[in-house]
C-alpha cells in the first residue's frame, strides 16, 4: 500500500491509497459530475421501434372498431328482423274526422310491420296528402306501437270558386273542393275569384277572411239565431254585403266597423218583427252618415 499525499488549505494530508474493491460503492469521483457538464441525452429510439409501436397501435384501433361494427350492424338486424318490434298499436292523437284506417292507406303501415322499417318521414309525407291534415308527427314507442300526432284543420265556411265549392279554414284559407262526407251547412263567400288567387293569393285570402270576421261579428248578435247568415258577398270596391235567414234579408254593410252597423241593423230588424213585418234589405253603407238606415221592405 502506498501513501498519498495532498494539501488542503495549506494543511498536509496523507491517506493511504486504497484499492476499489466491486462489492463496494464505487469512489465519489466516478458518480459525481461536474458542475457546468451538461448530461449526455438518451440515444434515440431506433425509426423501427417507432414504426412497430405505431402499427401495434393502429392494430388495436381497428381491432376495436372492427368489433364495434360487428355489434352495431348485429344489433340492426336483429331490430328490423325481430318479432319483439312489429307494430302492434296505431296510437291516433289529435284525430277528430280521420281514421286509423285512412291514417294506414295513406301511410302504407300496416299492423305487423316492423317499427325499425317504417321511414316515418316519408309516411308523413303520405299522410299530409290528405287535405283535412295540416301536421303530423309519427314517432316509435317500443315495443310496439306507432304513435301518430296529427292536427287538421277545421271548415269554418265555403266559397264559390270557379264554379264550385271549397272548405274555407277560419283564417281564409279554401284547401279542399266539397266532396262526398264534407260539411255543406255552412255559410257561403261569393265575390272571391281562382284568378286572383292564383295573381295575390295572400291578398285574396285577406278579402275572404274579411268576410268571416263580418260572420263571427253576426254570430254575437241575438239576430243571427232568428236570421242565420248565409251568403256574404264580396264586392271588388271592397263593400259586404251579408244576407240572412230563410228569408232571404240583405245587409248591405258597405265597408266597416262591421259591429256598430250589425247591432244597429238587429235593433231595426227586431222592431219591424214586433210588428209582424220583415224587410227585404237594409243600406247601412252610408259612409257620409253612417247613422242613417234606408229600409226597403218587401
Amino acid at each position: 500500500m502506498t501513501e498519498r499525499r495532498e494539501r488542503l488549505h495549506g494543511a498536509g494530508l496523507v491517506a493511504p491509497d486504497e484499492a476499489y474493491a466491486p462489492s463496494e460503492s464505487p469512489p465519489p469521483a466516478a458518480v459525481v459530475r461536474r458542475r457546468g457538464v451538461p448530461e449526455e441525452a438518451p440515444a434515440p429510439r431506433s425509426a423501427w421501434l417507432l414504426l412497430w409501436s405505431a402499427i401495434k397501435l393502429a392494430s388495436g384501433l381497428a381491432v376495436v372498431v372492427g368489433m364495434s361494427l360487428a355489434v352495431a350492424f348485429s344489433a340492426h338486424r336483429y331490430a328490423l328482423t325481430s318479432p319483439r318490434f312489429a307494430v302492434k298499436n296505431l296510437d291516433l292523437v289529435g284525430a277528430h274526422r280521420t281514421t286509423a284506417a285512412q291514417i294506414k292507406e295513406l301511410s302504407g303501415v300496416d299492423l305487423g310491420a316492423n317499427l325499425f322499417a317504417i321511414d316515418t318521414d316519408v309516411a308523413e309525407q303520405k299522410i299530409l296528402q290528405n287535405p283535412w291534415i295540416s301536421e303530423v308527427k309519427l314517432i316509435r314507442r317500443l315495443p310496439g306501437t306507432l304513435r301518430v300526432e296529427l292536427a287538421e284543420r277545421e271548415a269554418v265556411a265555403l266559397a264559390t270558386l270557379g264554379g264550385h265549392l271549397y272548405l274555407v279554414t277560419r283564417l281564409g284559407e279554401p284547401f279542399k273542393e266539397v266532396g262526398s262526407g264534407d260539411p255543406y251547412d255552412l255559410p257561403v263567400v261569393s265575390g272571391a275569384s281562382l284568378e286572383r288567387l292564383g295573381q295575390d293569393r295572400v291578398r285574396e285570402i285577406e278579402r275572404i277572411a274579411n268576410a268571416l270576421d263580418v260572420l263571427r261579428e253576426y254570430d254575437r248578435v241575438a239576430l243571427s239565431k232568428v236570421y242565420p247568415a248565409q251568403e256574404v258577398n264580396l264586392a271588388d270596391a271592397g263593400d259586404i254585403t251579408l244576407t240572412v235567414g230563410k228569408e232571404g234579408v240583405t245587409l248591405a254593410l258597405g265597408t266597416g266597423p262591421w259591429k256598430k252597423k250589425l247591432d244597429m241593423a238587429e235593433e231595426i230588424v227586431g222592431n219591424l218583427r214586433r210588428k209582424g213585418r220583415t224587410p227585404g234589405i237594409l243600406f247601412l253603407d252610408n259612409q257620409a252618415h253612417p247613422e242613417r238606415v234606408v229600409v226597403r221592405m218587401r
